[in-house]
């Protein structure tokens, strides 16, 4: 018969039998390497962990981390769970942890600066697991309302921008703009009566319009007979060659993404399309690290096509021209 220390002695033996594999697999280390796009916030939520937890496992100081870091997970027992499946939403799209601006518009068959702009959105990288995003083109997207509009005409609505009305009607939001003189495509009310078809009023501001000497790489503005602005310019190189020809301000944003190089192009005015793209006149560009890109350069070719000026000659421009204004391009 065993002694009372035996039995105690015993059942502690058998306790850690039982709960040894436990405990092993309770210490397992998971150390993870970061991949592009990530960040600490979508790997806690893949590991099921915070963001402070895992900071504090690998001595980090601040959330900033870099591709190909190894981090070791605090608390996790075996493999991640997989990223869940994309959420449908009959107003929209819902980010996923893992998620990328350009990965959505790739998967919806957008671009990114339609969602940039459907979604009054600042900052490109700026998104989160959890927030909804509108989709121009789909939920945003209805058939005209017929107690608000007809076939020539359309009324704001609520929760309209010019890029969902564009889709909606199967055209452009610069086209649109520039039937309805908005000088900026942003700012539209409720209760405005868009024209939809017809031609475009003409051109208003006194008399101005544009030449671009492709020749002399140099751009003038005029107002009536008196010159107003006499600037550097840069246009396309090879083979992105700038188009000669005949056109008007179509389109005016304080700051235009291309997304096609990734760049951001102060000033925009849009002067002519180039397939699905369009083509203006705008300030040096600048590039997502914030360095400005061809500074030094203007006077000779070097753009993909647009009108290229030093910033503040841009943001005069911009000031003075008007949705319509006429610009002339030639040698």
């Amino acid at each position: 018969m065993l002694t009372t220390p035996v039995r105690i002695l015993t059942l502690l033996l058998l306790l850690c039998a039982l709960f040894s594999p436990l405990a092993a697999r309770a210490q397992i280390t998971i150390v993870h390497v970061v991949q592009p796009g990530e960040n600490l916030f979508r790997i806690s939520l893949r590991y099921g962990t915070t963001v402070e937890a895992i900071m504090a496992a690998n001595g980090l100081t601040s959330i900033y981390i870099y591709v190909g870091q190894e981090l070791v997970i605090p608390g996790a027992s075996g493999e991640p769970a997989p990223p869940p499946e994309p959420t449908p939403s009959t107003d929209g799209y819902v980010v996923q942890p893992g998620d990328t601006l350009s990965g959505i518009a790739l998967r919806h068959g957008i671009t990114v600066w339609a969602l940039i702009q459907a979604n009054d959105l600042t900052n490109q990288y700026m998104i989160y697991a959890g927030q909804t995003l509108i989709i121009p083109g789909r939920a945003a997207v209805q058939a005209p309302d017929p107690e608000t509009s007809n076939l020539d005409t359309y009324i704001v609505r609520p929760g309209d921008t010019l890029i969902q009305i564009a889709l909606r009607f199967e055209t452009t939001p610069a086209a649109l703009a520039y039937l309805n003189g908005i000088a900026n495509p942003s700012n539209i009310y409720v209760g405005q009566v868009l024209r939809l078809t017809g031609e475009a009023p003409p051109p208003s501001g006194g008399g101005k319009y544009i030449v671009v000497n492709l020749s002399e790489q140099h751009l003038y503005a005029y107002q009536g007979d008196q010159l107003i602005y006499s600037f550097v310019a840069s246009s396309g190189a090879a083979p992105y060659y700038t188009r000669v020809g005949e056109f008007r301000v179509q389109s005016k944003f304080p700051n235009a993404y291309g997304s096609t190089w990734d760049i951001w192009m102060p000033y925009w005015l849009g002067i002519y399309w180039a397939g699905s793209t369009e083509n203006g006149i705008h300030a040096l560009p600048v590039m997502q690290n914030g360095v400005t890109l061809w500074a030094g350069y203007l006077g000779s070719p070097i753009s993909y096509g647009c009108i290229v000026l030093g910033t503040y000659e841009a943001s005069l421009l911009y000031a003075w021209a008007e949705i319509g204004t006429p610009v002339s391009v030639h040698y």
